[in-house]
């Protein structure tokens, strides 16, 4: 009899302990629940605290305003282009008119001039013309310089391409240019008039010359002769 009493009594004690158990269990789980939503809560009410910001979007004026800024930057200024040096071709030259040359260039030894009857160099040639015969430009130019020389009488000066200079000399006064004019090739610039005391020897005649960057050239070597 005692001995059931006592498996009894264990057995209750077994109950109460497996209990005790549950409800510690169901104790922690109803803690840890309560523990986890007050978390939440607290969590939702620091989100709803917090002030929303919202994103504004530019409005239609300041972003056509903002296209129109980008396409029109120029960005970095593009290096200059080196400009094309000018190629320059030299002038085709004819005779100023026809004749025969009667003192002809010479700057390497002397000649004889009739009209001086000495031996000198001569910078130029003389070509035999009649008085009033015409003078033409010897090529494409602008007329440089008109002006009264003692020896060369009335004379003009043309510049051409390649700093090309033709000299017409013993020519009246009426000439038919003016100094800066345009001349084209075969322009009638003046006429041939009677010859300074310096060319008395040599009859009516134009005195005519040619150089380059200042230094003399021989028109013969230099001129073409018109058909």
């Amino acid at each position: 009899m005692k001995k059931n009493e006592n498996k009894t009594a264990r057995r209750m004690q077994t109950i109460a302990i497996c209990g005790c158990l549950c409800l510690v269990a169901v104790g922690a789980g109803v803690t840890y629940r309560a523990f986890d939503r007050s978390h939440l809560e607290v969590v939702e009410q620091q989100e709803e605290d917090q002030p929303v910001t919202a994103v504004k979007s530019p409005t239609i004026e300041v972003a056509a305003l903002e296209r129109n800024k980008q396409s029109n930057d120029p960005g970095e200024a593009p290096e200059p282009e080196t400009p094309a040096k000018k190629q320059t071709v030299k002038p085709t030259f004819t005779y100023p008119l026809e004749g025969e040359v009667v003192l002809p260039y010479s700057i390497d030894h002397a000649i004889y001039d009739p009209t001086l009857e000495q031996y000198r160099t001569n910078a130029s040639i003389s070509i035999s013309a009649e008085k009033g015969a015409e003078v033409k430009a010897a090529a494409d130019g602008t007329v440089q310089k008109i002006a009264e020389d003692p020896e060369t009488g009335k004379t003009v000066t043309i510049a051409h391409g390649e700093n090309w200079l033709t000299t017409y000399g013993q020519l009246a006064n009426t000439v038919t240019v003016k100094e800066g004019d345009k001349v084209a090739q075969g322009q009638t610039i003046g006429s041939v008039d009677m010859p300074t005391k310096y060319g008395t020897a040599l009859g009516s005649h134009l005195e005519f010359a040619m150089e380059q960057n200042g230094e003399p050239k021989d028109p013969v070597q230099h001129l073409e002769k018109t058909e």
